[in-house]
């Protein structure tokens, strides 16, 4: 195959995994605590070593370099917008770090704090993934009214008779039973976490999850998608226009092979 036309078959599938990701991150956009996927693009060269083209490829008119290949996709940490709500259950982190929740799979981390109560009174995510507390238990709210403060402190007060029975220790206050406090953690290296998806990241490395010093848990607020509308958009248009131009040139080389093997069969 003609060097052009491999050009042009790995810019346009580049481009269809350019779209995965673009049009995965537009479809999250309304999602709490979503973190964009983006993709590192590396070309040929690079990976085949700093070296100039031979003389054979510059006869061809081509480099190396010319053939462009996803190199890696990470996940984009910014913080997005924070967005009040007033549920008391709706939870944000201000800054970094993580929810741990334990899941069917063992222990996971998120960003999405849209909390609910779980049927056995524990505070769970949209997914149903248990929120742990800072000595790895469940928190347990029952029916009683939630308030969190900014480290994290969950207190329960005015619970029925039937939710106060658990055999969680208690600890009471003026602000009422004392729930535990969120397990919330950082990573030194978060973007080599491992998406999951539903919200969820994996470490590789248990250990690697530290306690998130300067975190701040804000109540009655939720962490919006970082996901930029605009920008998303317009690499699509983008994207878009690149893969009509490669489509083409595949097109363009299919038929300059095909009057070339026409001609030499005559």
């Amino acid at each position: 195959m003609h060097s052009g036309m491999y050009v042009a078959a790995t810019g346009f599938l580049a481009s269809e995994r350019r779209l995965e990701t673009i049009t995965n991150n537009l479809a999250n956009i309304n999602t709490p605590g979503y973190k964009a996927d983006r993709l590192v693009f590396e070309s040929y060269l690079s990976k085949a070593g700093a070296s100039e083209p031979t003389a054979a490829t510059r006869s061809e008119g081509t480099r190396p370099s010319d053939f462009v290949v996803p190199s890696e996709q990470y996940t984009d940490q910014a913080q997005g917008p924070m967005k009040s709500t007033g549920n008391p259950l709706d939870l944000a982190i201000e800054g970094e770090g993580f929810f741990a929740v334990m899941t069917a799979n063992g222990e996971r981390y998120t960003r999405a704090g849209n909390f609910q109560v779980g049927p056995n009174g524990e505070l769970v995510t949209a997914n149903g993934d248990v929120a742990l507390d800072d000595m790895d238990r469940p928190i347990i709210v029952n029916d009683g009214v939630v308030t969190v403060d900014q480290s994290g402190q969950i207190w329960v007060e005015k619970e029925s008779a039937t939710g106060q029975n658990s055999d969680v220790p208690m600890e009471m206050s003026a602000s009422g039973r004392s729930a535990g406090k969120l397990k919330i953690v950082e990573f030194s290296k978060p973007l080599e976490l491992t998406k999951e998806g539903n919200g969820l990241y994996r470490a590789e490395d248990p250990g690697a999850a530290l306690k998130a010093e300067n975190a701040r848990v804000s109540q009655g607020t939720l962490e919006q998608s970082n996901v930029n509308m605009i920008m998303e958009m317009t690499q699509l248009i983008q994207n878009q226009r690149l893969a009509e131009t490669y489509q083409k040139l595949i097109t363009e080389n299919d038929a300059m092979t095909g009057q070339m093997i026409s001609q030499v069969g005559r």
